[in-house]
């Protein structure tokens, strides 16, 4: 599957349902703390579990989007991801986000704690976490769509593709100069934004 339309349905569909969990997870972690008169302390607590939990759905989630959307490539090799490559990919650093995912994780987290320690606007806190979570998670989802396709294309000898654009009025100026250009596959420059909706179709 490959078509700019089916190419990143799977990893919309992973950032959904990792929306819905963080959401019950980020009300929950409200509910907790307030019990406890957002004491400081427990804020520190139940937000450190917070992390924890949605790092980890993230990590479940986005291993099954890779070993999906690998099947799912053509062409494709004979050794989807496993965790330990998912694993190397979220503690590398990314030219896109220009962060480490593991580092932004816990960054978030510190900002979360602070951000309700600090307020008086407890609640709004905790939405605002849940905003910038979301938002990682979905330039994340659309990173492992696009590395475990690379790997499917490698595995099965790929050695050049071609950028495509989305082609609709969304396309920036730099994508737009790289629509049809040929490149090594070790060799692809990184995308000049997050959530870049661009392809790279394998060249025979």
């Amino acid at each position: 599957m490959g078509t700019k339309k089916e190419w990143y349905k799977l990893s919309d569909r992973a950032t959904e349902l990792l929306n819905r969990k963080a959401t019950k997870r980020f009300e929950d972690a409200k509910d907790e703390a307030a019990r406890h008169g957002f004491d400081e302390l427990n804020v520190l607590e139940v937000t450190r579990t917070l992390y924890q939990d949605l790092q980890a759905d993230n990590q479940s989630v986005f291993l099954e989007l890779a070993q999906e959307r690998y099947q799912e490539t053509e062409p494709h090799g004979e050794e989807p991801p496993d965790l330990a490559w998912a694993l190397a990919l979220l503690a590398a650093y990314n030219a896109v986000t220009k962060v480490i995912y593991d580092n932004e994780v816990d960054r978030k987290r510190q900002y979360t704690a602070e951000g309700i320690n600090s307020s008086t606007a407890k609640v709004t806190e905790f939405r605002r976490g849940l905003h910038y979570w979301a938002d990682l998670t979905a330039t994340y989802s659309d990173i492992v769509t696009d590395e475990s396709t690379l790997k499917a294309y490698r595995d099965a000898g790929v050695r050049r593709v071609r950028w495509v654009t989305a082609g609709d009025e969304k396309v920036c100026e730099t994508c737009r100069e790289r629509n049809g250009k040929v490149y090594p596959i070790n060799a692809i420059p990184p995308k000049p934004h997050r959530r870049c909706r661009c392809i790279w179709e394998a060249v025979k």
